[in-house]
């Protein structure tokens, strides 16, 4: 019940269930590809010949969506075979975090709703149940968004035109509102798995005290006397004085 068995408890849980965690966010990811992808192409099919969405920017996102996916593959084959190393999940976190950040660009702006997709790379670090993984993901959203705004602000519209426009800028209050929202779901995140951490040892530590008492010999039990049978006991005879022999 000491300190080294809760974190030998905690331990063993995480390494286990952060591979597992993996599994699930990879086919939560494979699934999410395929929608999203799904959804470009009805926009292609609809939209007419002269639209956005058609030419270089289908290409664009075609390639990023392939290049997506077979990470994915690549991955779940990895974990189909239980190998699994720990800067897997950092590396699967960065990847997101990339491919989140090249299909903004192929958008051409950070008002795109693709970037809510930070959102979920943030949310997908607690099923690996590992707090520095929830800071690295938190942290490599924050930058992903912040190159997007120098991206367009500086490279899409160009510095002098971006701040010579108000019409072409995006507002300082909807750039802090977005990066305080990602710090917030990271903290939020954070809280997920400290709670589960919590968990994990306050079950260990209940397992032991079970275990604890088990163990122990049953002590004998007191026979308990009632005040009727107390009365009914003989006294002591007293002598003349009063006071007992």
């Amino acid at each position: 019940m000491n300190a080294p068995h809760d974190d030998s408890a905690w331990l063993d849980a995480a390494r286990v269930e952060a591979w597992a965690g993996e599994i699930r966010v990879n086919l939560v990811r494979l699934i999410a590809i395929l929608l999203f992808y799904c959804r470009h192409l009805f926009e292609v099919f609809v939209s007419p010949a002269n639209s956005p969405a058609r030419g270089h920017y289908h290409i664009v996102v075609t390639a990023i969506a392939l290049a997506w996916a077979s990470e994915a593959i690549i991955l779940h084959v990895w974990l189909s075979r239980r190998q699994f190393r720990e800067w897997l999940k950092y590396a699967a976190v960065l990847w997101d975090t990339l491919m989140v950040t090249l299909i903004c660009v192929a958008a051409g702006s950070p008002a795109t709703p693709l970037a809510l997709l930070y959102f979920g790379i943030i949310a997908s670090a607690p099923l690996r149940l590992s707090l520095r993984l929830v800071y690295i993901a938190t942290a490599a959203a924050m930058l992903g968004y912040l190159f997007l705004l120098g991206y367009y602000a500086w490279y899409v519209i160009g510095f002098h035109r971006y701040y010579a426009t108000p019409e072409l800028r995006i507002s300082r209050s909807t750039e802090a509102i977005t990066l305080l929202t990602l710090l917030v779901c990271g903290l939020f995140a954070g809280q997920v798995v400290r709670q589960t951490r919590r968990i994990v040892i306050l079950g260990s530590l209940i397992r032991a005290v079970a275990d604890d008492r088990e163990g122990e010999a049953p002590a004998e039990p007191i026979p308990r006397v009632s005040a009727q049978t107390a009365r009914q006991e003989p006294r002591p005879p007293r002598n003349e004085a009063g006071g007992d022999r």
